[in-house]
């Protein structure tokens, strides 16, 4: 549960965009840190994320480590004017008392095909048109942000399976990190099952970086990672 949760913890991340209002600077680098709360409790969990940038080429280093699971991801894509094209991801799994599980998932633009594979399963899928890993996908979502669209969805790749994954923007709240009180939109994950609820919030005054996630699994579950600490950079 917290596994799917953290996948999501992407949406509306850091990279170049351009709006019909104003153009953003691209980011060079990120390097943060979220403390992770479970109903309420703060955690010994740490979520690291880091990003970094060479003339458009993207990489993606993600880790957690918690009590529940361990988990560390890394991405790459190329991006252009906010169109992304995404070229790898890798997912590497540990829970108590299982073995570690690997996921990865490579794009071949050249012969318009990408290939999943893991260890109980394996499937290609054809790239006819722009499909994403649960990464980039939400690079594009914070394009839609700062466009000030209020609804957006995208096909995505999870799991060796497509499917289209769906957000609005539902309200603007101030929230309170390690460095500070930001007001920040809330994103919003689309689900048919009500009962479950996944929320996102980027900062404007932070280039709408990501200060905090929120998702409730079940009235006996809810899982909130915080902004603790960041630093980031801009392309000159």
């Amino acid at each position: 549960m917290i596994y799917r949760f953290l996948l999501l913890s992407y949406c509306c991340l850091y990279t170049v965009v351009a709006s019909s209002v104003a153009q953003a600077q691209a980011i060079d680098h990120v390097d943060a840190t979220f403390s992770v709360a479970l109903n309420n409790k703060q955690t010994e969990g740490k979520n690291r994320l880091k990003i970094s940038q060479d003339n458009g080429h993207y990489h993606i280093d993600f880790g957690l480590d918690h009590w529940l699971l361990t988990v560390s991801q890394e991405a790459s894509f190329d991006m252009d004017d906010c169109q992304v094209r995404p070229l790898d991801f890798t997912d590497v799994t540990k829970r108590p008392f299982k073995d570690k599980k690997t996921q990865k998932l490579t794009f071949d633009w050249d012969d318009k095909v990408a290939h999943y594979r893991s260890p109980d399963k394996k499937k290609d899928f054809d790239l006819d048109s722009v499909m994403y890993d649960p990464i980039s996908l939400f690079f594009e979502g914070r394009c839609e942000v700062m466009a000030g669209n209020k609804e957006f969805s995208y096909p995505v790749i999870r799991k060796g399976s497509k499917k289209t994954q769906k957000f609005k923007v539902v309200d603007k709240q101030p929230v309170e990190t390690g460095q500070g009180t930001y007001d920040a939109w809330v994103v919003e994950r689309v689900r048919k099952n009500k009962k479950r609820q996944t929320r996102l919030y980027v900062a404007p005054e932070l280039d709408y970086l990501l200060v905090r996630i929120e998702h409730q699994e079940s009235k006996l579950l809810k899982i909130v990672a915080t902004l603790e600490e960041m630093s980031y950079e801009l392309v000159d």
